[in-house]
C-alpha cells in the first residue's frame, strides 16, 4: 500500500524516488498511475524518504495535477525557453532543465527510478545527471521492486474498485451467455431468429459494447476459443467461426476500468451438452480449483500450491509442468499471478524454480488451474480473482457461476 512506502524505500536505503509520466506509454505505465491516484497525465513523480509525494506538471493540465492530491510543481518554474536559449543543443537542454529540478527540489542521495520511458533518452540523460550532480546515485531494482512490494497489497479504495470492476465483468459475461441462449440450434451450430450464424466475430463486438457500456476497456483483447482453439491458453478464437455445439469454449476476459485496474476472470463453456470427456476434464480442473481454494492460508508460501495442482491432475492421469518441461499438453502452466494495475503483476504460483512469494493480506490474485488437449480438440480453464483480507480470510471478486452447459432450444 501508499503508506508503506516510507518503510520500503528505507528497507531499499533510499533517499528519493523519480517515477516517470507516460512517454508514449499511457496504457502501460502501473507506477505512475499507481502514483497519481488514476489520474492521467504527463508529468514525473518525485518523492524524498519521510515527505509528501510531489507531481511535476505542465501548466495545460494543472487540473489533472490537482485531481492527483499531491503536491503541485509546474515544469515551467524553470524556464525551459530561457534554457534552451542558453544551452549548445536539445539535449543539453534537457539535462539542465532536469538538474535544477531535482536540485531545487532536494533529490539526491540513493535515487531509485522506476515509470515505464523510452529506455535510450531518459538512460543518457540520468548518466549525464549522475556525472554533473554531485551526491546523486541511481538505484535501478531487477525484481522485487519498491513498487511491486507496495503494490501487492491493497487498500479499502482499491478493493472497492476491485469489487466494482469484478461485478461489471461478470455482467459482461451474463450478456454473453444472454446473447448465445437467444439463438437456437441447427445443423450444430448456433444461430440467431433469421438463420444467421452466431459467430466468435459478433461475441466479441457484444463483448466490446457491454464493456464500453461499464466504462471498461479491453486493451489486450478478449479470449473467446472454441474447439482445438481453447485447447491453446492464449489463442484469441477465429472470429469467422460459428459456434458449435458440444465444443469447448474458453472465455478469458481481462478488462480495464478508467484508473486503470484490472480484473481477470475465465469460464469455460459448452453450448447445448457437453460430451463425456469434456464433461470429466471440466469436473477435474473444477475439483483442483475448489481443492486450491479451500487450501488458500494466508501467511502460506504459493510455490506448494502449484505443486498440490500438479499432484492432483497427475493422480487423475494427466501430464503436468511439474514434472515434464516443455510441454504442450496437460497442465501447462502456472496457477495464478497477482493482479492490480497490471493483468500480471510481480506475485504468483510459479511453474518453475520457488521465488519466496508468500500470500499477505491485502493481496490480490488469480487461481486459474486448467487442461489442454488442442490434439483431441479441446482445453478448460476456470478462473477466479481473490482477495486476501486483512482478517486473512479469501473472497473470490468474481461473482459468476461456474456451469460448463449453457443450455440452449
Amino acid at each position: 500500500m501508499k503508506q508503506d512506502l516510507d518503510r520500503l524505500m528505507a528497507e531499499r536505503n533510499l533517499d528519493a524516488i523519480i517515477v516517470e509520466g507516460p512517454d508514449g506509454f499511457a496504457n502501460a505505465n502501473p507506477d505512475f498511475t499507481y502514483m497519481t491516484n488514476g489520474v492521467s497525465l504527463t508529468g514525473t513523480v518525485l518523492k524524498r524518504r519521510g515527505e509528501p509525494a510531489m507531481i511535476v506538471y505542465r501548466a495545460m493540465e494543472r487540473q489533472q495535477a490537482a485531481e492527483t492530491g499531491l503536491t503541485m510543481v509546474l515544469y515551467d518554474r524553470w524556464n525551459m525557453r530561457e534554457i534552451r536559449q542558453a544551452s549548445a543543443d536539445n539535449f543539453s537542454a534537457m539535462v539542465e532543465h532536469r538538474r535544477r529540478m531535482l536540485t531545487d527540489l532536494g533529490i539526491s542521495g540513493r535515487v531509485g527510478l522506476y515509470g515505464t520511458v523510452r529506455a535510450g533518452p531518459f538512460f543518457a540523460i540520468m548518466v549525464a545527471l549522475a556525472q554533473q550532480l554531485p551526491n546523486f546515485e541511481i538505484v535501478a531494482e531487477f525484481e522485487n521492486d519498491l513498487f511491486a512490494a507496495a503494490r501487492l497489497t491493497k487498500d479499502a479504495t482499491e478493493i472497492a474498485r476491485l469489487r466494482d470492476i469484478g461485478q461489471k465483468t461478470c455482467e459482461v459475461v451474463q450478456a454473453v451467455v444472454d446473447f448465445i441462449q437467444s439463438g437456437h440450434a441447427h445443423d450444430g451450430i448456433v444461430v440467431d431468429a433469421a438463420g444467421t450464424p452466431l459467430t466468435i466475430g459478433r461475441v466479441r463486438a457484444l463483448i466490446g459494447r457491454e464493456l464500453a457500456a461499464r466504462s471498461l476497456s479491453s486493451p489486450y483483447g478478449t479470449i473467446f476459443a472454441q474447439g482445438r482453439d481453447a485447447g491453446m491458453p492464449h489463442a484469441e478464437g477465429d472470429d469467422a467461426a460459428a459456434l458449435q455445439l458440444g465444443q469447448a469454449i474458453v472465455f478469458d476476459i481481462f478488462p480495464r476500468d478508467q484508473a486503470g485496474y484490472f480484473h481477470d476472470m475465465t469460464r469455460t463453456f459448452s453450448i447445448g451438452y457437453a460430451p463425456p470427456e469434456l464433461q470429466r476434464t471440466y469436473d477435474e480442473v473444477l475439483g483442483a480449483f475448489d481443492y486450491v481454494i479451500s487450501e488458500l492460508e494466508a501467511g502460506a508460501p504459493t510455490k506448494p500450491y502449484q505443486d498440490m495442482v500438479c499432484q492432483y491432475f497427475e493422480a487423475r492421469g494427466h501430464d503436468t509442468i511439474g514434472r515434464t518441461s516443455p510441454i504442450e499438453e496437460g497442465y501447462i502452466h502456472g496457477l495464478g499471478h497477482g493482479l492490480g494495475l497490471e493483468i500480471h503483476e510481480d506475485f504468483g504460483f510459479p511453474s518453475g524454480a520457488d521465488r519466496g512469494d508468500v500470500i499477505v493480506p491485502g493481496a490480490v490474485f488469480t487461481v486459474e488451474p486448467g487442461l489442454y488437449y488442442p490434439s483431441k480438440g479441446y482445453g478448460v480453464r476456470i478462473e477466479d480473482t481473490i482477495y486476501c483480507t486483512p482478517t486473512g480470510e479469501f473472497e473470490s471478486l468474481t461473482p459468476f457461476p461456474r456451469q460448463l452447459v449453457i443450455t440452449i432450444h
